[in-house]
């Protein structure tokens, strides 16, 4: 599968994912659609586009995708041809939120895609109980902040963090979800409290059969797409 990591972060988020035959969907609807057309890396129109949540760094352009394809917003299940996608609902302040288990049909893969989201153990047990059964290793999921940078941190820069996964929650949860080679793509970091090459190597050495790279979407014009 391919993941064009297109924009991540609090100014805007957009993905799209492809299967190994072409067909996509998109995932998130935080920046305009001109966006995704100049850097989408998909050349049929795409089957579907998901929204985790209202926060309009994820859905301000809802209705610009309706023009293209069916748009979910914040539901427990899409369907579309090529792929299915079930929800799981997760904390983030009080938001109605989900992060979602989507399977590839063509390939029999999965990713899991997760962002904005508070660890809460209880939440997380019917999410890790389905990726074990699964087998799921693929995740496109959030490393908002590292907790060295947090502990150095004001108050005023803390604001806001208890609502994100640091990277001590992705290691908690991909422990969590029994992954031991997990191909993880982070995504939603903080501008004020990450490091990209730091979380990558400290996620990493806790899995050192598994493959962790940090997404900065698409800058000067050069695209950030991932093969996992």
């Amino acid at each position: 599968m391919i993941v064009n990591v297109i924009a991540t972060g609090s100014s805007g988020n957009l993905y799209e994912l492809l299967d190994s035959k072409g067909n996509s969907i998109i995932l998130e609807a935080g920046m305009p659609r001109t966006t995704f057309t100049k850097f989408r890396e998909g050349e049929i129109p795409p089957e579907m586009c998901i929204i985790t949540h209202a926060h309009g760094d994820h859905s301000y352009y809802a209705n610009n995708y309706e023009m293209i394809c069916p748009v979910h917003r914040w539901e427990p299940y899409a369907i579309s041809e090529n792929f299915k996608a079930f929800g799981y609902k997760v904390e983030h302040g009080g938001v109605l939120n989900y992060a979602y288990l989507i399977k590839l049909i063509q390939d029999d893969q999965f990713l899991f895609f997760a962002t904005d989201l508070e660890y809460e153990d209880e939440s997380f047990k019917p999410i890790w109980a389905d990726l074990k059964r699964l087998e799921v290793n693929r995740f496109l999921i959030e490393c908002n902040y590292n907790g060295y940078l947090y502990s150095l941190a004001t108050d005023e820069q803390k604001i806001g963090c208890d609502r994100h996964f640091s990277d001590n929650d992705l290691v908690r949860f991909l422990r969590g979800a029994g992954a031991t080679a997990p191909k993880v793509i982070t995504v939603h970091g903080s501008d004020r409290l990450s490091a990209d090459t730091y979380t990558q190597k400290y996620v990493g050495a806790k899995f050192p059969s598994g493959t962790i790279r940090v997404s900065t979407g698409a800058k000067n014009g050069v695209k950030n797409i991932f093969k996992i």
